[in-house]
Formats: C-alpha cells, sequence, structure tokens
C-alpha cells in the first residue's frame, strides 16, 4: 500500500536542533488554513519558551501569528487565553509580548533597540506615550517655520488654521511658483 501525502521541506521551520520540519501539504483545514503550519508555530513556541531570553523575540512573533490568525481555535479553544494558559505562558506575559511585537512591527521600535534595552525597558517606553525614544522615531523631520507677521489679525488667522496654513505654504509652493515670484519681487520693490 503506498502512500501519497506530498511532504515539503521548509528551511525556515527549524526544530531546535537545527533540523528541517517536514510539512504534509495535503493537512489543510475546511477554512485553507494549513494545520501543519500552526503545529509548527506551537513546537516553536513550547522550543523557545525552554530556550530562554535569547528566543523571547520569536516567541513574540510566534503568538502574534497565533493570535491574529486566530490559530488557536483550530484546537477547539475559544478564546486565546485558553491557548496561553495550556503553555503556561502568564496572562500579562503574553499580552507584554504582543504589545512589544505590534511595536515592532508598525515600526514604533526595532528589534535591535529590544535586545539592546532588554524588554522592562521597552515596556515602560512602551506605556510611557511621551517618551523620548518614542517621540524620536514618531517626529517629523522636517523643521517648523518660525517667522513674524506684521499684524495681529493675520497672526491670529494663521495660528487658528495652522494646519490650512501649511496646506496653503506647500500648495503654493508645489502649483503656483508664478505667484509667489509676484509677491517676491513687489517684496524686494518694497524693502529696497
Amino acid at each position: 500500500m503506498k502512500n501519497n501525502t506530498k511532504l515539503r521541506i521548509n528551511k525556515r521551520d527549524i526544530d531546535s536542533e537545527g533540523n528541517a520540519l517536514l510539512v504534509d501539504s495535503s493537512n489543510v483545514s475546511k477554512n485553507g488554513v494549513e494545520v501543519d503550519r500552526y503545529n509548527i508555530l506551537k513546537k516553536k513556541l513550547y522550543v523557545n519558551l525552554r530556550e530562554g531570553v535569547s528566543n523571547r523575540i520569536q516567541c513574540m512573533k510566534i503568538l502574534k501569528e497565533i493570535k491574529d490568525n486566530e490559530y488557536y481555535k483550530l484546537d477547539g479553544y475559544k478564546s486565546f487565553d485558553a491557548f496561553i494558559k495550556d503553555y503556561d505562558v502568564a496572562k500579562t506575559q503574553a499580552y507584554n509580548y504582543l504589545k512589544i511585537a505590534n511595536a515592532i512591527e508598525s515600526g514604533v521600535i526595532e528589534e535591535q533597540y529590544v535586545l539592546d534595552n532588554g524588554f522592562r525597558s521597552i515596556l515602560s517606553v512602551l506605556k510611557d506615550k511621551e517618551s523620548p525614544a518614542l517621540k524620536k522615531s514618531k517626529q517629523n523631520p522636517i523643521k517648523p517655520l518660525r517667522f513674524q507677521l506684521k499684524s495681529q489679525e493675520s497672526y491670529d488667522f494663521y495660528k487658528s488654521n495652522a494646519k490650512f496654513t501649511g496646506f496653503l505654504l506647500d500648495k503654493l509652493f508645489n502649483n503656483e511658483k508664478e505667484i509667489i515670484k509676484k509677491i517676491m519681487k513687489e517684496y524686494k520693490q518694497l524693502k529696497g
């Protein structure tokens, strides 16, 4: 009797000794999700949680993928919380990992920053939204303009419509350079 199961080797899915794991490509659930991918993620999570600090970032990514894709439902878990209980992951730890993984994915912090500064300091940075580390990465690289207007009325108008003022100046510069040249010529004549 022949076994017609097709196996494929995915070099990115390795066990703790660095051996590639075989994946049964015929093992797909009704909704199209690969059950083998989920099983590999569970095995990796189990191994990584036991290997210590060096694999925390990998654990974060695995937990995030399992939660985001709701893979835990494939084993009959009704919630992500029920899933993590079976893997001896504290709820607080799991959700802290997810916070950091989301921050890395959204570009708020980088993986190297996590490795350099540790998890506790990253969590305090993420909790403190006014942190200089976060401000630095979210900051607009274009410096704001500073200038003084001649009348209080124009100052009040532009101050109360700051975003419109920025839009107006960009629009004039990009699309109406002739108007700028004309006004610049008038300004130079008045200045003298």
